[in-house]
């Protein structure tokens, strides 16, 4: 099979329980059996990132690996903190959303590309991170509308400029207009209602948020480009900083879980 190692946990004295996202098989866990101990010709293929063939056999609930030949197991990540990390939350978010049984050869694909964009240098961290996380909700079906305004249909020449996360995509300027002034009246009418109060059940849809052009794009591009073409491009310092914000506050409304490698990377001021 070939796959990489999402992650590897100890058992017993001297093995590991691996999860390994496969071509062939999907999410699967397997066991290294002696892969703890100094000379075991499993050490190398037990770690975050592995790449590479795997020979091993089914058994009831699990496989066990008996061999693998690794071709890629980004040494790179692993002389700067932050990007190693980061490595480990791409294959926490991979492991989130796959399944054993399904075709994961697109998630694998992503992943494989990623930890090379991450790897290499040549772009920052927290672009690497935004297209990642995008690309990958987009894998899963979930990808915010970008293509036109979410409300009427329009297209480019509507003048797509509005970001609506309760919409899950872009608005015209005359929809995010009509929209805003709809969400102003309901809080007047909340207002008076609860005599000046507003409770958490009455609260109306939000303003939506300003959307520049090359933010608009990057988002098009990174929805609609194949994984081996997404790492093609720079973004200006503002441009990644809106897109962080949009894609950041998107990810937490659709993904039902905290990441613990992200929590990790907050604690050590990683934004």
């Amino acid at each position: 099979m070939n796959g990489m190692v999402l992650s590897a946990m100890p058992m017993g004295e001297y093995d590991k329980r691996l999860t390994i996202l496969t071509v062939e098989r999907g999410k699967i866990n397997a066991f290294a059996k002696g892969a703890r101990k100094p000379n075991s010709s499993l050490l190398a293929c037990s770690q975050p990132f592995s790449y590479g063939e795997f020979t091993a056999y089914a058994g009831r609930d699990s496989y066990t690996v008996t061999n693998a030949v690794i071709s890629n197991y980004f040494p790179e990540l692993r002389e700067d903190l932050e990007r190693l990390y980061l490595g480990m939350y791409f294959c926490e978010f991979a492991d989130y959303f796959t399944r054993e049984g399904n075709d994961e050869r697109e998630v694998l694909g992503l992943l494989y590309q990623s930890l090379r964009a991450l790897g290499s240098g040549k772009f920052p961290a927290a672009l690497v991170r935004r297209v990642y996380e995008l690309k990958l909700v987009s894998i899963e079906g979930e990808a915010p509308q970008v293509s036109h305004c979410v409300h009427c249909g329009k297209r480019d020449g509507g003048g797509l400029s509005y970001f609506s996360l309760e919409k899950d995509g872009i608005l015209c300027d005359s929809c995010a207009r009509g929209l805003t002034r709809n969400a102003s009246g309901q809080r007047a009418e909340a207002e008076k209602i609860s005599g000046g109060g507003m409770s958490g059940g009455s609260k109306p849809l939000s303003a939506s948020k300003p959307l520049s052009a090359a933010c608009l794009y990057a988002m098009q591009y990174v929805v609609g480009t194949p994984s081996t073409k997404l790492y093609r491009f720079s973004l200006k310092d503002e441009v990644l900083a809106e897109l962080g914000e949009i894609v950041g506050r998107y990810i937490k409304k659709h993904v039902g879980r905290e990441m613990k490698t992200l929590q990790v990377l907050e604690t050590m001021g990683f934004s």
